[in-house]
């Protein structure tokens, strides 16, 4: 089940690709580049804390080979 906080980062992850598309195609005149690019700003911190509420209930897994 994909929770709250995993759809909006999928989604966020999703427009910082479209945004991205739109600044390589070079057709945006300068003032829309940068509002675009202000926005993908906010999405890729918004999806950083996402990723630092996520912070200690990952545990790290180590695994040792059998007769080691």
């Amino acid at each position: 089940m994909i929770g709250m906080n995993d759809k909006r980062y999928f989604d966020n992850i999703r427009r910082i690709e479209e945004i991205i598309s739109q600044l390589d195609s070079g057709k945006l005149r300068p003032e829309e580049a940068k509002k675009l690019f202000e926005t993908a700003k906010n999405l890729i911190e918004e999806c950083e804390a996402i990723l630092n509420s996520y912070s200690g209930t990952i545990e790290e897994i180590s695994f040792v080979p059998a007769g080691a």
